[in-house]
């Protein structure tokens, strides 16, 4: 049996609990620029009328909802 003093066990304790803070960080950032990068592919702003909208469909030229110009997706 492995034999751990006090001041051991709370060395490993603290070790422990800093690495998996920095790993849920890490897994919470990663997974927050995802979602922003998803985010921006289906953000269009149209140049002529300043309107923000979103579209989740694949077509390369949407439609304005508001001034009814087409617009390019952005790359």
């Amino acid at each position: 049996m492995i034999e751990l003093s006090l001041a051991e066990y709370c060395l490993l304790m603290v070790i422990s609990a800093f690495l998996l803070v920095t790993l849920f960080g890490w897994i919470s950032r990663f997974a927050h620029y995802n979602a922003e990068n998803r985010g921006k592919k289906r953000r269009f702003v149209c140049p002529l009328c300043l309107t923000t909208w979103e579209n989740r469909s694949k077509a390369k030229i949407v439609d304005c909802p508001h001034c009814g110009r087409q617009c390019e997706r952005a790359r």
